[in-house]
């Protein structure tokens, strides 16, 4: 994973343990008393999730939600859990997004959804697609559109762009992606909290880590207008990797976002006039 451990390992133990208590008491953190003792029942459900937490279990597994951009996203097994990593992506799609008036948005990779959503949230006005071959994923996504009245983003089940409406082709505006990039042979390096909850096909292409991500960039051409943008969140040690698929593949205005610690990467090209 070279240096994008990072969006696996980052954890603040002290403010998950106070996450699982204030779930148990049925309070909000902030409102935790220190001089409080639970009753015996609650301490047992509280340790029982500690231990799973221990053992590895991802914390919005346990919890059953998590924040995402200011949504508060329901999260089960079965899909890539969404990772505050990502908000960078919505932050710079929106950006791209801002003169454009009912625009249309394509999350290539979608999972979740959480990156659609957000996008779809803060652009009313906007047609949003997601498409995932993970159906559990997109049944998560369809179920948070529902549940927050999102009702401009629509998630598709099928490969790549393959499920999205014929009539999108050269009239989208921004594609995004969190396209699985972790090389087929570095996934035992992974935590196991990742490797062993969260399906393989959703960390890596069984590659080196470039199949997907140039079918995204490749296919992903013919969908966008003329001057259209994509953005790809990437690893910062596959960035200049990602740039090269970019100006292969035709896109030029190529540049490279991140976040204030330079942890969280983008990869953005615009199609030619």
């Amino acid at each position: 994973m070279g240096d994008s451990s990072h969006i696996f390992e980052d954890h603040d133990n002290l403010d998950e343990a106070e996450q699982l208590l204030a779930m148990c008491l049925g309070v909000d953190p902030d409102e935790l008393d220190d001089d409080y003792e639970p009753p015996k029942r609650t301490r047992e459900r509280y340790l029982s999730l500690v231990a799973r937490r221990a053992g590895g279990e991802p914390l919005p597994f346990l919890t059953g939600h998590i924040e995402f951009y200011g949504l508060d996203l329901a999260v089960r097994p079965g899909a890539f859990v969404p990772r505050p990593s990502s908000e960078l992506i919505v932050e710079r799609s929106l950006k791209a997004l801002r003169r454009k008036r009912e625009p249309v948005v394509v999350d290539v990779c979608a999972g979740a959804g959480p990156i659609a959503l957000a996008i779809a949230d803060e652009r009313p006005d906007a047609e949003v697609w997601g498409a995932d071959i993970s159906e559990e994923g997109i049944k998560q996504a369809r179920m948070n559109a529902r549940r927050l009245g999102i009702d401009n983003a629509k998630f598709k089940v099928g490969d790549m762009y393959e499920p999205l409406p014929r009539r999108l082709m050269s009239h989208v505006d921004v594609i995004v992606g969190h396209v699985p990039y972790v090389p087929a042979d570095e996934l035992d390096d992974l935590p196991a909290e990742v490797r062993e909850f969260e399906p393989a096909y959703t960390l890596t292409d069984a590659s080196d880590g470039t199949y997907l991500m140039e079918r995204a960039i490749v296919e992903g051409l013919d969908r966008l207008k003329p001057g259209g943008r994509m953005l790809l969140e990437v690893a910062p040690d596959l960035s200049r990797m990602v740039k090269r698929l970019f100006r292969k593949s035709g896109f030029g205005d190529l540049e490279v976002g991140s976040d204030d610690d330079d942890l969280t990467i983008t990869v953005e090209g615009r199609k030619p006039l």
